[in-house]
């Protein structure tokens, strides 16, 4: 099962491929698909980073407990 950073790679390609393949049938024009690629990379890197965040901070709260 996928998890962590390999499921949002995996969401990346993902949506990468069905971008191209929209634009390519023409359902939606090639730039408006980039732009909206690049929309989802970033709330997927944002989302990354805020659960690295949440993982440093239970990190620290449990090495300051001992």
């Amino acid at each position: 099962m996928f998890t962590g950073w390999k499921l949002s790679i995996l969401g990346i390609v993902i949506v990468g491929i069905t971008g191209i393949i929209a634009s390519y049938l023409d359902l939606i024009t090639p730039g408006r698909a980039i732009a909206l690629f690049i929309v989802f990379v970033l709330f997927i890197g944002a989302l990354e980073l805020l659960e690295r965040i949440k993982n440093r901070s239970k990190k620290k709260k449990e090495g300051s407990s001992k």
